[in-house]
C-alpha cells in the first residue's frame, strides 16, 4: 500500500501535477454544495461535459460539406457502434442543460442569492446562459437536415431584419446572402472552437467568482452545524457518481425511449418546407409572429435585448440587503408576470405549428 502510494506520488511530481493535487486537497468548500437543493449547479456541469465528450467523438466522423455532412451523420448515427446512443446524448444533454439552468436561475433569484456580493456570480451565469442556444443555433444546421436547414434560414432572415447590424451579421456569419458551404464551415467553426471556448470561459469564471464569494448563506438557518469538506476527494468523488448517473439514464432512455429523430436531407430548393420552433424559442417565434413591418426590430431585438439587459443589470438595481420573497414581494411579482407573458406567448406558438390543421 506503501509502496503505491509512494508511485503515485512520483507519477505526480513527474508530471508536476503535485502542486495542484496539493491544492485540492487543501481546498475546502461549504457542506452546503452537496444539498440537493444545490444540485442543479453540478448537474450543469456534468452536462456541459457530456456535450464536449459527445461533441468530440462526432467531430471525428463529421465532414463540413453540404454534399457530406448529412451522409457523416447518418453513418455515425446508423453505422458505427452506440453512435445513435452518442447524438442521443448530445442532443438532450443541451435541452436537459437549459432546463437545469433555467431552474438553478430560478432558485437563486428567489433565494436573492445573485444580491451583493455575489453580482459576478449571478452575471457570469446569465451570459452563460446567453452563450448556450448560440451553441444550439450553430448546431442546428451542422446535419444539413430539411429542419435544420430552413430553421437556420428562418433565424437569418429575422437577423437580417435588425436595421443596421442586421445585414452585417448575416454576412458575417454565412458569408452571403445564400446558406450553403460556407455558412456550414463557419458554423461548423462557431460550434466546435469559439463557443466552446466561450462555455469553458464563462465557466471558469462563475466558479472562480463562486469560490471567492461563497455560497449565499440559506434564508433559514439550519440547526445543523456548519462544516467545511475537502474538495479532493469529497466532492470530486461526489461529483463523479453523479456524472456517472446522469451520463447512464441519458444514454439508457435516448436508447430505448428517445431516440433522436433523424430527417431528410436538406433541400436548399423545397421552399415550402415549413420548420416547426423547438420548445426553447416558442415565445421568440410568437413575439417575431406579433410585430411584423416596419415593428418586426421590437420582436426580434428589442424585447429580448430588454430581457436580457434586465437579468444583467438585476443585481445592481437591487441593491437592498433583503433576501426573503415575502419581503421582496414586488421583485417576485413583476419576475412572475414576465414568466407568465412568456409562458403564453410559448403556449400561443405551439398551439399555432403543433395543434393547428390546415383546411
Amino acid at each position: 500500500m506503501k509502496n503505491s502510494e509512494n508511485m503515485s506520488q512520483g507519477l505526480l511530481k513527474l508530471l508536476a501535477l503535485d502542486h495542484a493535487v496539493d491544492f485540492l486537497k487543501n481546498t475546502t468548500i461549504s457542506s452546503d454544495a452537496l444539498t440537493w437543493k444545490r444540485v442543479c449547479g453540478s448537474i450543469a456541469t456534468v452536462l456541459v461535459i457530456l456535450l464536449f465528450l459527445s461533441g468530440a467523438f462526432m467531430a471525428l466522423y463529421y465532414s463540413p460539406y453540404p454534399g457530406a455532412a448529412y451522409d457523416s451523420v447518418q453513418y455515425a448515427e446508423f453505422d458505427l457502434p452506440f453512435g445513435d446512443v452518442i447524438r442521443g446524448i448530445h442532443h438532450w444533454s443541451w435541452n436537459l442543460l437549459l432546463v437545469v439552468m433555467l431552474l438553478h436561475m430560478t432558485r437563486t433569484f428567489f433565494t436573492g442569492a445573485y444580491k451583493p456580493p455575489r453580482e459576478m456570480v449571478w452575471v457570469s451565469g446569465v451570459l452563460l446562459l446567453l452563450v448556450v442556444p448560440l451553441a444550439i443555433i450553430t448546431g442546428d444546421l451542422l446535419p444539413w437536415t430539411q429542419a435544420g436547414y430552413w430553421t437556420t434560414r428562418v433565424r437569418v432572415s429575422i437577423i437580417s431584419s435588425v436595421p443596421v447590424i442586421g445585414p452585417f451579421m448575416v454576412d458575417l456569419l454565412q458569408g452571403g446572402p445564400r446558406t450553403g458551404i460556407v455558412a456550414l464551415t463557419r458554423f461548423y467553426v462557431l460550434h466546435v472552437i469559439f463557443l466552446p471556448a466561450g462555455i469553458i470561459s464563462l465557466l471558469a469564471l462563475h466558479f472562480y467568482f463562486l469560490r471567492l464569494k461563497g455560497l449565499a448563506d440559506p434564508i433559514m438557518p439550519s440547526r445543523l452545524p456548519k462544516r467545511n469538506i475537502a474538495l479532493l476527494p469529497d466532492m470530486i468523488n461526489r461529483w463523479l457518481i453523479l456524472f456517472i448517473v446522469v451520463t447512464l439514464a441519458i444514454g439508457i432512455a435516448t436508447r430505448f425511449w428517445f431516440a433522436v429523430p433523424y430527417g431528410d436531407p436538406a433541400d436548399p430548393s423545397d421552399s415550402r418546407f415549413v420548420p416547426k420552433p423547438e420548445w426553447w424559442v416558442l415565445f421568440l417565434n410568437q413575439l417575431v409572429s406579433i410585430f411584423k413591418g416596419p415593428f418586426t426590430i421590437v420582436g426580434s431585438a428589442v424585447i429580448p435585448g430588454a430581457l436580457a439587459g434586465l437579468l444583467l443589470v438585476l443585481p445592481f438595481i437591487s441593491r437592498s440587503p433583503e433576501r426573503r420573497p415575502v419581503r421582496r414581494w414586488k421583485e417576485i411579482l413583476v419576475a412572475m408576470l414576465i414568466a407568465a407573458a412568456i409562458l403564453g406567448l410559448s403556449v400561443m406558438s405551439w398551439i399555432e405549428h403543433f395543434t393547428s390543421t390546415v383546411a
